[in-house]
């Protein structure tokens, strides 16, 4: 079997036993523990004090990166180098988002493995309902799958451009450059050293080495942070569905008849039960909605805070850095990705946050088109719809002090305000 088609295979889950009586969140996504492990959080021992050890790793190095990046700031204003500056300074705000996520994670421990473990039960329980249920809730956990690949092959492939730019130019000295030609061995970044020459050995060896770790220590805390975040807020909105779905069965295979009964009747007590029992677990569904997203944002809250306040400052330094060097002629092929990615990130949760308010609006459209209306059964829950109808028309959506709702308005506010300091920037070059 070709290569490709393996890789297919498994990103599409084609041997995965979808007929399974058992299916968990863990064996369907295994990479959702392994990926918060690396963020410092066990399932299994949750009190080793092992999983400290690469979030103080990655600490200990972005704290070196982020000085150095500070030094390189002020020489860069210093020599009036702007470009310089500018490219540091964009380098400076994704190191300090690092910190911010590794203190979220590891002070709500507690709350992550608690969130995940009511995923799981969610997942164990609606893939032992009807099929129905389980086609289209594994259908959206398929899709979630498939984004998490897409998200990850992203993030290589921006490291791996920038690992590769210094490769092939490195490459290209040792082979191609004359004697007498002016070279200079490249870093992934660029770099100064007040007292000496960061481009000469070992300086060099050892600076570059620190550059590749810290892309990689970007991509294991910043990067599978937006997974996370987006896994988890999918996985609520695919919950949506299936109150929805249950809605649209709540008085299927019910005896109308049992109305014309007596209350105290044997039947109609049994039907009441049954119609209780359904709203039930809707109401339980709809409150675990409000109370995951409520969880997120009060764990991920601060991460978002500086999403939303630094990048558009960081998407306008990009455009800029990008904008100097086409007016020199030349194209900055590396930061025209990083300012793809730069709007992704933020795009990624505003888009999530807009999707899962309008799921939630259509939730309580669900409850009010059930039929409750055309069948006599309605006036058995009639109390509970109009409750759960009011309990609709509240949006669901991230909310942390001093961030705005995070939605497709407050990326398009941002994306504005990033232009207008684009502009300012160039009629003040």
């Amino acid at each position: 079997m070709p290569f490709y088609q393996i890789i297919k295979n498994f990103i599409l889950k084609a041997y995965f036993d979808f007929d399974n009586s058992y299916i968990s969140l863990y064996n369907f996504h295994p990479q959702l523990r392994i990926f918060i492990a690396i963020n410092g959080i066990f399932f299994n021992n949750r009190d080793s004090k092992i999983r400290y050890i690469w979030p103080i790793f990655g600490l200990l190095l972005t704290f070196v990166g982020f000085t150095f990046e500070l030094i390189f700031i002020y020489h860069g204003l210093t020599i009036q180098d702007y470009s310089f500056a500018t490219e540091s300074f964009c380098y400076t705000i994704i190191l300090g988002v690092i910190p911010i996520v590794y203190t979220t994670v590891l002070l709500n421990k507690e709350k992550i493995i608690q969130l995940i473990e009511d995923m799981n039960g969610d997942f164990i329980y609606i893939c032992r309902l009807g099929s129905e249920y389980k086609k289209r809730f594994l259908k959206g956990q398929l899709y979630i799958w498939i984004l998490c690949f897409m998200w990850l092959m992203f993030l290589s492939f921006v490291a791996v451009v920038f690992i590769m730019t210094m490769v092939l130019t490195l490459m290209y000295q040792s082979l191609f450059a004359t004697q007498d030609e002016y070279t200079i061995r490249p870093l992934i970044f660029p770099m100064w050293l007040p007292e000496d020459d960061p481009y000469r050995t070992p300086n060099y060896e050892i600076f570059l080495f620190l550059q590749i770790i810290l892309i990689f220590i970007c991509n294991l805390t910043f990067g599978v942070y937006v997974y996370i975040l987006f896994h988890i807020l999918l996985h609520y909105y695919y919950l949506m569905d299936m109150i929805m779905l249950a809605f649209g069965v709540l008085f299927d295979g019910l005896d109308e008849s049992v109305m014309n009964l007596p209350r105290s009747d044997v039947k109609r007590i049994q039907i009441q039960r049954v119609l209780n029992n359904r709203m039930k677990q809707i109401v339980r569904w709809h409150t675990s909605v409000f109370k995951s997203v409520d969880t997120v944002s009060s764990v991920y809250g601060s991460a978002l805070v500086y999403q939303v306040m630094f990048s558009s400052l960081a998407i306008c330094l990009m455009a800029y850095q990008v904008a100097v060097q086409l007016d020199e002629g030349k194209v900055n092929f590396l930061f025209i990705i990083l300012s793809i990615a730069a709007c992704l990130q933020l795009w990624i949760p505003c888009y999530l946050g807009t999707i899962i308010r309008n799921k939630a609006f259509a939730v309580g459209d669900a409850c009010w088109n059930s039929g409750w209306h055309e069948t006599s059964l309605g006036r058995l829950l009639r109390q509970d719809i109009i409750i759960f109808i009011l309990r609709a028309q509240h949006p669901v959506t991230i909310k942390f002090t001093g961030l705005p709702p995070i939605q497709l308005e407050t990326f398009s506010s941002i994306m504005s305000t990033s232009y207008s300091y684009f502009n300012m920037l160039r009629q003040y070059k």
